[in-house]
């Protein structure tokens, strides 16, 4: 009885997954052709950038429209559990920023084969930077639909992303006057990466190959314990809204 849902949800979502792969790969090529900067720093620049104002986009999308709409008794009335109807929404408004970020990586990474200078190192760069963008990109997709108030509008679940990123630079500043200023990251505490973990904007570690494995473990422990930890409260308040 999902079949119902899935078909619903990719009928409803997959123009935008469209016009997202269109957009990011318009301003990559476009970037690409004037010659403004690096293959490597367009890539970046639509890693985050790119990713985050699209997932931003897409959470302003996949539960809001449900209480606009008034099609929550239409899901409710369906004989499939809140939880998989949470994950099915959640699932294609991921795709919606994920595919496209791809798409640009797939786009990069031919790019590189093309030119004299293309590299297998390279390539490896490019498909670290997409994983790290992808990561951020979700996390900051999770918490914006997740921690928006129940029965949210649109507008309303946009302005709780731009709190979300607002928090997250506040948190870098800070990190920036004291963390950073202690010395380099290869000699934090313990305590001291964790604190910094917090964030999200920290995938960007990922991409530096010489991070150490207590380093990562603490980054890809810390960041899944506060994905979950949205998902779980963003769950929670759709159970009780059904």
């Amino acid at each position: 009885m999902i079949k119902p849902l899935i078909w619903k949800e990719w009928h409803e979502q997959r123009w935008k997954m469209a016009f997202t792969t269109v957009m990011m790969l318009f301003f990559l090529g476009s970037f690409q052709a004037a010659r403004i900067t690096s293959a490597g720093e367009a890539g970046a620049a639509m890693w985050v950038f790119g990713g985050l104002i699209f997932a931003l986009y897409s959470a302003m999308g996949v539960f809001a429209p449900e209480w606009t709409g008034r099609t929550t008794t239409f899901l409710a009335s369906r004989p499939v559990a809140a939880w998989k109807v949470f994950a099915c929404k959640w699932f294609f408004g991921w795709l919606n920023f994920a595919v496209p970020m791809l798409a640009c990586s797939l786009f990069l990474t031919a790019i590189v084969f093309g030119s004299e200078a293309g590299s297998i190192g390279r390539v490896g760069a490019i498909a670290k930077g997409t994983l790290g963008g992808i990561l951020l990109a979700t996390m900051f997709y999770t918490m914006t639909c997740c921690f928006a108030p129940r029965k949210s509008s649109e507008a309303f679940v946009g302005l709780v992303g731009l709190m979300v990123f607002l928090v997250m630079i506040l948190h870098l500043l800070i990190a920036e006057l004291t963390i950073y200023s202690a010395g380099i990251p290869d000699k934090h505490s313990v305590f001291q990466e964790m604190v910094l973990f917090m964030n999200p904007f920290t995938w960007v570690h990922f991409v530096n190959p010489v991070q150490g494995l207590q380093h990562m473990s603490i980054l890809f422990l810390e960041q899944t314990a506060l994905f979950v930890l949205s998902l779980w409260v963003g769950m929670h308040k759709w159970q009780r809204s059904i």
